[in-house]
This record gives structure tokens, sequence and C-alpha cells, in this order.
């Protein structure tokens, strides 16, 4: 993408968006309460932006702009340094976010006729899932849920996407789940897929076992947590994705059946790229 297309994207972007990332009217610290308009005067001559320098510098600095040479900080001086860190923090994620979406909708573009971004500005689809998106942002650094939610927006217009309720009801759960609910998913949407993708040995068994069995093979990471993947488990069934227990004893060759139900793989396509993307 040249820098002015995805300067003019993201600007779009922001637009589309709003203000909608802002932080509380007040924040509170122990008993004492700092409107942010406070905040915002005592620190007025320091923009918010990307630090340049180290995290513990950029502090010291907006503690001096603040007006407190001492330490530790406390009071009002604390408030306003934490204040203007957390939206410095904040808005660059959100720019972040706006790059990385401004590219996916350039390929986008390029690949799917009607996809151009005035054309998505009147699809009310889209314009609700950018916006439910950035509100996620601000409150995530995962950058498998990031993709997620980048490919839910790019899905969200598409000729097949789910229709509105059930998009909001997709994005919600994006929200709520965590990139470890994405990757046991997707690995009981298509389990033989998912093994050959990951360069993993197929799970064996000679007699009667249960599933944890390919949980543990197919998601390394999970090894001997099994009240974790358990956890995570239920969730994904509550959410009425799956339609199987996981700790129920099977036949050998069940280890590699797939187990999301219609609503489940609905769910798989809405987080991974658009069907015309690479």
């Amino acid at each position: 993408m040249t820098r002015d297309g995805q300067r003019r994207l993201t600007e779009d972007l922001h637009a589309l968006a709003g203000d909608i990332v802002d932080l509380p009217p007040k924040l509170c610290h122990g008993a004492f309460y700092l409107d942010k308009s406070e905040a915002s005067r005592s620190l007025s001559v320091m923009e918010i932006k990307p630090p340049t320098k180290g995290t513990g510098r950029e502090i010291v600095e907006l503690a001096v702009e603040a007006g407190v040479s001492s330490i530790p900080l406390v009071g009002s001086a604390l408030a306003a340094v934490l204040v203007k860190g957390l939206s410095w923090k904040l808005e660059r994620r959100q720019e972040e976010w706006f790059s990385e979406l401004a590219d996916g909708l350039e390929e986008l573009q390029s690949r799917v006729d009607g996809s151009e971004l005035p054309t998505l500005l009147s699809n009310d689809l889209f314009v609700d899932a950018v916006v439910s998106a950035t509100r996620t942002i601000t409150h995530t650094h995962e950058r498998e849920k990031i993709a997620a939610l980048r490919n839910a927006v790019l899905n969200s217009a598409a000729p097949d996407a789910p229709e509105a309720d059930v998009q909001a009801i997709m994005l919600d759960l994006i929200d709520r789940f965590t990139a470890s609910h994405f990757r046991l998913l997707s690995l009981w949407d298509d389990p033989p897929a998912w093994f050959a993708e990951h360069n993993l040995a197929v799970p064996q068994a000679a007699y009667v076992t249960n599933r944890t069995v390919t949980v543990e093979v197919g998601l390394p990471e999970m090894r001997g947590r099994k009240e974790i993947y358990m956890l995570v488990y239920d969730e994904l069934r509550a959410a009425h994705m799956l339609t199987a227990e996981l700790g129920g004893s099977v036949q050998p060759p069940s280890l590699m059946s797939r187990l999301t139900n219609d609503f489940g793989r609905q769910f798989v396509r809405f987080i991974n790229p658009p069907a015309t993307c690479d």
C-alpha cells in the first residue's frame, strides 16, 4: 500500500468510527478524583503520540510537564500522568488498528467489485462492525484476536455475510473470547486440516479414549493444562458452537471427527480472511 493511500484510508476510518475511544470522565486514584479536563490542562503542552523514547523516560517527562519533580508521584500529579499515559497508549492501539484495517480494505478493493470504501460506508453492517471492533481493540493486545476482528470487519459486508443479529452476536463473542477459544474452535472445525497445516502428527490410540488426546497433541501449549482447555471448551459449547462433550469415551477414529455445528462453522469463517484474500 502506498503511504498516501494508507493515510487516506486511515483518515476515512477515523471519520467513520469517530471519537469512540475515550477514558471515563473521572479517574479514581484512592479517594481522589481527577477530571480528565484537569489532566488535559495540566499536560496541555504534550501531544498524544507514540513514544520515541523508553517508557520510563516518557513517564518521567510526563511528570515534569505536570509540574512534578519529586518521586513517588501522588495525588493529582499521578492521576494526571496516568490519564495522559493511558490516552497515549489507547491512541497508539487505535492508530495501529486503523492502519491494519486500511491495508485489508485495500487488498479487498483490488479483488472484489463493490468493496470501495464509499460503497462500504453505505452498508450498515460494515459500519456496525468497524465501530464494534474498534471498541474491542482498546482492551486487547492479542494479535490473534486483532486478526479475528480485522477479518470479521472485512467479512461483514460480503455477499454471504451473516445477517445483522448474527453478526452482532459474533462480534460480541469475539470481544469475550481469547486466542485459545479461536484456536480450539478452529481445531475442531476441521481436525485433519489443522494437523496438516501445523505439521503435527495425528494422535493415535489403540483402545477407547477421549478427545482430550486430540487437544493436547493439536495444541501443544495446552498440554498438561486440562483445567484451562476444559473451561475454554465448555464456554464454546455454551455458545452453541460444538456438538459433543470433550471428556466422554470415544473410539480412536472419533479423535479426528469434526465437532463444530453450523453456527460454529459460520463463526470460524467469519474470523478468518475473506475467501477472496490470500
